[in-house]
């Protein structure tokens, strides 16, 4: 029997709840993660491993029908900014975009993209792999950098998840239900409250993720070592 759980409960072990935005499927180390996608603009991770992490493959076989026409990706790259959007169009063979282009298109566990779906009401998709473990590690380069958690884990991205607090840096947050953002900068002098400082009214005193979510990281020059680096094993 197909077994629902939190949070890969059977690889992970006990950890944060999971928010709505995603449900996750397991079986041991290897799985998929069911992911929401709402009205309006949302930041998305896909947070499975597989032998090819490019936009096409990836998500050709859930696309090859109508049911997701016009939604569109926005990829970021630090420097370099968005590429042009990848549209997908059912009909547009051989695979359903109207970019060759989603070929080119990497969504590694780590990095997050801007999606914009035009339909009221919700849509899922779907991300298929494995976990990573080991030694993994987000490098950020000084600016914007568009990223996730390497693992499909909710919760405080400091306290939970292992993120380094480096003061300066910020972390942007979209939030999809106000089009706005949840916005944290590192003080690690502002004790004994969380070691961040916020702007946002009734926002959480931590950044907070959900399985599946994407944020911004921006990066300050010389304030810190721009890297986040985890230890993490499914046992």
């Amino acid at each position: 029997m197909r077994t629902k759980t939190l949070i890969l409960s059977a690889i992970v072990g006990a950890l944060s709840s999971l928010s709505l935005m995603a449900q996750v499927y397991s079986l041991n180390a290897v799985g998929y993660i069911n992911e929401t996608i709402p009205p309006g603009f949302s930041i998305i991770a896909n947070q499975l491993n597989t032998t090819n992490n490019m936009m096409s493959p990836l998500l050709d076989s859930q696309f090859q029908t109508g049911n997701y026409d016009g939604l569109e990706f926005y990829k970021y790259s630090n420097g370099s900014g968005y590429a042009p959007p990848l549209i997908v169009d059912s009909l547009n063979d051989p695979f359903p975009w109207d970019e060759a282009a989603a070929t080119n298109t990497s969504l590694n566990p780590g990095e997050g993209i801007f999606v914009h779906s035009p339909y009221t009401t919700n849509l899922t998709i779907t991300f298929v792999g494995t976990v990573l473990t080991g030694s993994l590690t987000n490098d950020y380069k000084v600016g914007f950098n568009m990223v996730s958690s390497q693992v499909p884990q909710a919760g405080r991205l400091d306290a939970d998840l292992g993120m380094p607090e480096v003061d300066g840096d910020q972390i942007f947050i979209y939030n999809n239900a106000t089009g706005g953002y949840e916005i944290f900068t590192g003080d690690s002098l502002n004790l004994p409250a969380p070691p961040w400082d916020t702007i946002s009214a009734g926002t959480n005193l931590n950044p907070t993720v959900t399985v599946g979510q994407g944020f911004w990281y921006k990066a300050q020059t010389g304030n810190g070592p721009n890297v986040w680096v985890r230890n993490f094993s499914v046992n």
